[in-house]
């Protein structure tokens, strides 16, 4: 039965978040991603890194993959990597900043920290890649394969996730602020403290999914399944849950100042 709630208000509590650092699991290589990890290169207005042409070739990439010699903080802006072959290889810190690597198979690659803003990664294979703290703003990644891929700490402001596999991915504190999930299935994923603010995800699917302290204001969640959802300290406020089915979900401290919640379903949900 689906019921016409008034708006609520709940206190939020914001936990301080110390630093955390990062280790890949074959390299050793350890950093911070939260507060200042790397330094992300500037771009200009023409689309071009600021950070300076490509240190090697194509070729020259293939070659040091070829010879498992990693590509651990190299430059590699720009650079057309459509189709390489580049599982498990070290990325770590490395810059891809408007890079073309479409189809490329970056499955289990090292990447964290590394730069990948504005790059096309349309169908790239990133099924258990290290994306933590990786700059991934306005990138294309629609059709891509982040299955089991680590993306803690991420930024994905503005990203294209449209047809993505997201299947076992961890979110957690990753900025998805502003990104259009209309309709993907985000069932049971770890959003913990997550930036959705004025993310669209209407229809989406988020059963199960975890969104503890995650910040979800003025979001469109119409019609979004969010049975059994956690959303305990989560911040509503102004966010849109017209007809979104909440039944059994945990919105314990929830922050629902100003949200909509006409025709929700809150059946055994935690208030």
């Amino acid at each position: 039965m689906k019921a016409a709630v008034p708006r609520l208000a709940a206190m939020l509590v914001l936990p301080i978040l110390a630093p955390a650092v990062i280790a890949c699991a074959d390299t050793g290589a350890s950093a911070t991603i939260a507060g200042s990890a790397y330094d992300e290169p500037s771009t200009s207005d023409e689309g071009v890194s600021a950070a300076g042409p490509a240190e090697l070739t194509r070729e020259q990439v293939e070659d040091r993959v070829e010879a498992d010699s990693g590509l651990a903080f190299v430059k590699l802006a720009g650079l057309d990597l459509s189709g390489s072959e580049l599982s498990g290889v070290d990325l770590e810190g490395a810059s891809l900043a408007y890079g073309i690597l479409d189809g490329a198979n970056l499955s289990r690659a090292c990447l964290p920290g590394a730069s990948l803003e504005k790059a096309s990664l349309k169908n790239v294979d990133l099924q258990g890649a290290d994306l933590r703290g990786a700059n991934l703003r306005d990138a294309d990644l629609q059709g891509a394969d982040l299955r089991g891929a680590d993306l803690e700490n991420a930024n994905l402001f503005l990203a294209n996730l449209r047809d993505a596999k997201l299947a076992g991915a961890n979110f957690t504190g990753a900025d998805l602020c502003g990104l259009d999930l209309s309709g993907l299935d985000l069932s049971r994923l770890n959003l913990t403290k997550a930036r959705m603010s004025e993310t669209r995800l209407r229809g989406a699917n988020l059963a199960g999914a975890v969104l503890r302290d995650a910040v979800l204001a003025q979001a469109d969640l119409r019609d979004a399944d969010l049975r059994g959802a956690d959303l305990f300290l989560a911040t509503l406020r102004d966010a849109d849950l017209e007809s979104a089915d909440l039944r059994s979900a945990d919105l314990t401290r929830a922050n629902l100042r100003s949200a909509s919640l006409k025709d929700a379903s809150l059946e055994g949900a935690e208030l």
